[in-house]
C-alpha cells in the first residue's frame, strides 16, 4: 500500500505545472509557424529554459541554449526549408506530430516524427525521430 501511495503522489507532482499557459496544441502550432517563417527568436521563446531536445542526428540531448544554434544551422543549409504537417495528436501535455521537412531548391524531403511535452505554455521536451541515412551524429 505504501508503494501505491508514493506512486500516486509522484503522478500528482508530475501533473502539477503542466496545466497553465497556452494549450499544448497552440504552442506546437506556434512553433511550426515560426519555423516556416525562419523566426529563430520566436522559436526559442517557445522552449522552457530547462528544455531538452533530442534528435536522431544528435550525439547527446541538447538544451535551451542550443535551440537557436540548431535551427540556424538548418536554415543556413536550406534557405527555403519548411514543414508540411501530416498528423498531430494531442494527449494532455503531450503532442505527437508527423510531418515532412522540405526544401524544394535542394530537392530535400525528410519525414519526421516529433514527440513534445508542453508545460505552462512552453516546450520542455522535444524528441525527433527520422532516418539519418547513416550520417554520423552531430555534437
Amino acid at each position: 500500500m505504501k508503494d501505491a501511495s508514493l506512486v500516486a503522489l509522484l503522478l500528482v507532482a508530475l501533473a502539477v505545472g503542466c496545466e497553465g499557459g497556452k494549450s499544448p496544441r497552440l504552442v506546437v502550432d506556434a512553433l511550426f509557424a515560426a519555423f516556416d517563417r525562419h523566426d529563430i527568436d520566436a522559436m526559442t521563446r517557445l522552449y522552457a529554459t530547462d528544455a531538452r531536445q533530442s534528435s536522431a542526428d544528435f550525439c547527446t540531448p541538447r538544451g535551451h541554449s542550443d535551440v537557436a544554434r540548431t535551427y540556424r544551422a538548418l536554415f543556413d543549409a536550406y534557405s527555403d526549408l519548411h514543414d508540411e504537417i501530416e498528423t498531430i495528436v494531442v494527449a494532455d501535455e503531450r503532442v505527437a506530430v508527423r510531418f515532412v521537412s522540405r526544401s524544394t531548391s535542394a530537392g530535400y524531403a525528410l519525414p519526421i516524427a516529433t514527440f513534445m511535452r508542453v508545460c505552462d505554455g512552453l516546450i520542455v521536451e522535444d524528441d525527433r525521430l527520422f532516418d539519418t541515412g547513416g550520417r554520423p551524429c552531430a555534437p
